[in-house]
């Protein structure tokens, strides 16, 4: 399986990254990431040149790293600066550097060619840092393939049999799924006029009696997928956002993906008790979401029958991500054909 490589893909949260190195492995290529001295980030392939030693298991030392094998120093750019047991550096010697960004209190890399890494192009999280929101930031590791994950994320009418005591409520399947592709976005509506609350759209709204609920769902490729909920009393026609959870899927290899989510909310923004409530109802969900989806991994991964996914209703969204990341992989395999 090939990954999209001309793509930011998240790699962290701004908070992991500290005083020590921190490593990951990014559409099957291990990297390391640590901070310089004056806060700014570099990225480095996470295999020392002298003998493979994982250089995250290393010292940051000022603005470079240091190998904890035996003693190498690397700058940001990867090059080799310093060999403790002799004076001579040879020529080219030193790991590839990748291109990192810190914005929306997110790490993105750039996994592809370094030219072609234009920040403002990093997906919009805006919501994590805007003034007037707070979010609630986490990470969920899942042995599937990261387009099982988007899949789950796309079709949220599995909300009403998988997650009763969270997320579920009355409306997902009875009402209709919208979807309009639009380029290299999908995006898809379902509105659920005069029904109960879930638990999850309580914590800190309590609405008196019935609401109208609206899921606003957006995919850009590789893997970002934002869920916009709007929960307010029936009638109202309000528009104001109960809160939004934002989704990075980022591949760690063919078979697990990296999952860092946030939920921001535009209300009750200094209460921890909030913030706590919403953790444990997000995790208990996406817990059982990662269990379905390693179990579907493991049964494709044995699947002999050659029978290939089915797409229902639910799966409009899904299909068309697919689709698009189908055509971006096609369309870079061109790309680097020619060059």
């Amino acid at each position: 399986m090939t990954f999209l490589r001309n793509q930011w893909y998240v790699a962290g949260t701004a908070a992991e990254l500290g005083s020590k190195p921190l490593g990951r492995m990014i559409c099957n290529e291990p990297i390391v990431f640590f901070r310089r001295s004056d806060g700014s980030i570099a990225a480095l392939e996470d295999r020392c040149p002298h003998r493979k030693y994982a250089l995250s298991l290393g010292t940051v030392l000022g603005d470079e790293l240091q190998c904890g094998y035996h003693g190498i120093q690397l700058d940001g750019s990867g090059r080799c600066t310093k060999i403790p047991s002799q004076a001579a550096i040879p020529r080219g010697f030193g790991v590839r550097a990748y291109p990192v960004i810190e914005k929306y209190a997110l790490l993105y890399i750039w996994m592809g060619d370094p030219a072609q890494a234009d920040p403002a192009t990093a997906y919009n999280w805006h919501w994590n840092t805007d003034p007037g929101w707070t979010a609630v930031h986490g990470y969920h590791h899942v042995a599937g393939h990261y387009q099982l994950v988007v899949d789950n994320l796309l079709d949220l009418t599995h909300l009403a049999i998988v997650h009763k005591t969270t997320l579920a409520g009355p409306g997902l399947m009875e009402n209709p799924l919208q979807v309009v592709p639009d380029g290299d976005v999908v995006r898809s509506l379902r509105v659920m006029k005069n029904v109960d609350p879930s638990p999850v759209l309580t914590v800190y709204k309590k609405p008196a009696g019935k609401i109208d609920r609206i899921q606003e769902t957006e995919f850009r490729a590789p893997g970002y997928v934002c869920i916009n909920v709007l929960a307010n009393p029936a009638g109202s026609n309000d528009t104001t956002p109960v809160h939004v959870v934002l989704n990075s899927l980022t591949p760690e290899t063919d078979r697990s993906t990296h999952y860092f989510w946030s939920v921001a909310r535009p209300g009750a923004l200094d209460d921890k008790k909030v913030d706590e409530l919403y953790d444990r109802l997000i995790r208990i969900a996406f817990d059982e979401d990662k269990a379905i989806i390693e179990i579907q991994q493991r049964i494709i991964d044995g699947d002999t029958s050659g029978t290939p996914l089915v797409s229902l209703e639910g799966d409009k969204a899904g299909a068309a991500a697919r689709r698009i990341v189908a055509r971006k992989l096609a369309e870079e395999t061109r790309t680097r054909a020619v060059a």
